[in-house]
C-alpha cells in the first residue's frame, strides 16, 4: 500500500491497482491487486489438476477405516484427516490423473517408533513375509504395538484397503499373510504400528512387492 496525491479524485481499479480513500481522513492510497489471468498459467493449471486427482483419491477412502486413521493422525498437526492427507500426499499425484510415485503416499502419521530395517517379499503363492528389527536395548520401544498394513494394487491404484487378519505385535519381528495379487500386478504396502489403545501410530513405511 502506498500513499498518493489523488488530485483528480480517481476511485476504483485502474489496471493492476485500486485507488482507495481512508474513511474520515480523505487520504488516498494505492493497493495492488492480482491479475486473475495469471492464475491460469500452465504451472497453476497443473497444480489444480493434481489437487483434483488427490481429492478423487481421498473420496475413495473417506468411508473406510483409513479415514479414521488419518483423522487420529491429524491430531495436533491439522484440523482434519482430509487436510493432513492433502498436505502429505499432494505431490504423489500427477496432473494426468495417476499416482506419480507410490513411495510418496502416507496413510498414517505419528510418533510411535517405526520398524528398523523393514523388509518384505512375496512368494509365488501370494504369501507375504515382512521382517523387521527391534531395538530391545531401548526402554519402552512399543513391544505391544500392533502391525497394520495397507495394500494398494497397481491395477486398482485408487482403491487402498487395510489388510485383514494381520494380528502381529511389534515384538514378534515378523508377519506373514496372503495377498490376492494377480500375475503382473504390483502390490504397494504401507506398514505402520498402532498403540495398544488404537489411537497412536507410527509413520507408514513403504514396501513394493
Amino acid at each position: 500500500m502506498a500513499l498518493v496525491r489523488n488530485e483528480f479524485g480517481i476511485k476504483g481499479r485502474v489496471g493492476h491497482v485500486v485507488f482507495c480513500t481512508l474513511n474520515g481522513t480523505g487520504t488516498s492510497y494505492l493497493r495492488s491487486v492480482s491479475n486473475r489471468m495469471d492464475a491460469n498459467t500452465p504451472k497453476q493449471q497443473e497444480v489444480r489438476s493434481r489437487f483434483r486427482v488427490a481429492v478423487r483419491f481421498y473420496q475413495r477412502i473417506k468411508n473406510t477405516p483409513l479415514k479414521w486413521i488419518l483423522d487420529l493422525s491429524a491430531d495436533e498437526i491439522c484440523n482434519s484427516g482430509y487436510a493432513l492427507f492433502m498436505k502429505k500426499n499432494l505431490k504423489a499425484f500427477r496432473a494426468n490423473g495417476k499416482i506419480g510415485d507410490f513411495s510418496q503416499l502416507h496413510f498414517s502419521i505419528g510418533e510411535r517408533q517405526r520398524a528398523y530395517n523393514l523388509q518384505g517379499r512375496m512368494d509365488e503363492q501370494g504369501m507375504v513375509t515382512l521382517e523387521w528389527e527391534n531395538d530391545e536395548g531401548v526402554y519402552d520401544f512399543g513391544a505391544a504395538d500392533r502391525l497394520n498394513v495397507i495394500v494398494l494394487y497397481s491395477n486398482r491404484s485408487f482403491s487402498p484397503k487395510l489388510v485383514e487378519g494381520v494380528e502381529v505385535s511389534r515384538v514378534a519381528g515378523k508377519a506373514m499373510f496372503p495377498l490376492e495379487c494377480g500375475e503382473g500386478v504390483t502390490a504397494h504396502l504401507y506398514c505402520f504400528f498402532v498403540s495398544p489403545d488404537g489411537k497412536r501410530f507410527s509413520n507408514s513405511q513403504y514396501i513394493k512387492l
